[in-house]
């Protein structure tokens, strides 16, 4: 078993292992813990990581943010397209084109970032409307953010926040995301009657889970 790093947490109710794009672990549990649950979780784990350590490891490494570099968009396939030149950012999409004028590489990458932020913000509003229903709760909010180490978060007071990064992966797993956090609306936690309300909306979804995760592993934008 690789080395990880223990947080322990008294805000914590489950555990959760992390596993970042250049391979560390992170393993988060609660405060109290024994150290034999912990041993047993990671036994129950080690499929998982022993494939996404090896998926890392045959991953390219991170992209260079350069003319050509092929972007993700849902479904879609991109190529970007940098212009530097004075003058405020622009992007605009051009067919498979994504094309962003800007005076330097920092500005240019805000400009893709917060062009990718309104794309999310669209999805998920129309991906809600069509998933609330089946679920039976709608949030009062809709938050997009870049966490890290999140795809995205339910507060108990109804805001759902979403990452940007998801319009870097396939649709069918922004789904997942937008209808689990629409679970937690009813139930808050990670135990048996919040699994069973996806399972009732969204079937597959253990499947979808899987991807997301050995999928994020690997995200470099």
């Amino acid at each position: 078993m690789a080395t990880y790093a223990l947080v322990r947490s008294r805000k914590r109710r489950t555990l959760c292992l992390q596993i970042n794009p250049a391979g560390a672990m992170r393993l988060l549990v609660p405060a109290s813990t024994r150290q034999a649950d912990i041993e047993a979780f990671l036994k129950a784990k080690a499929p998982w990581i022993e494939r996404t350590l090896k998926r890392l490891n045959e991953a390219p490494r991170a992209s260079v943010f350069a003319d050509g570099l092929g972007l993700q968009h849902l479904d879609e396939s991109l190529r970007l397209r940098l212009h530097y030149r004075p003058g405020m950012p622009e992007v605009r999409r051009d067919g498979e084109l994504l094309q962003v004028a800007a005076p330097d590489e920092k500005q240019a990458r805000g400009a893709l970032e917060f062009w990718y932020r309104e794309a999310a913000r669209h999805h998920a509003l129309a991906r809600i409307i069509h998933y609330a229903p089946l679920v039976g709760r709608a949030p009062k909010r809709i938050r997009i953010a870049g966490q890290k180490t999140r795809w995205g978060s339910c507060s108990p007071r109804g805001t759902i926040s979403l990452n940007w990064r998801l319009m870097l992966v396939p649709a069918d797993l922004f789904d997942y995301v937008i209808a689990h956090e629409l679970c937690h609306l009813i139930a808050p936690h990670h135990k048996a009657p919040f699994w069973r309300e996806l399972g009732r909306v969204m079937p597959d979804y253990e499947g979808r889970r899987l991807r997301l995760r050995e999928i994020g592993a690997r995200l470099s934008l």
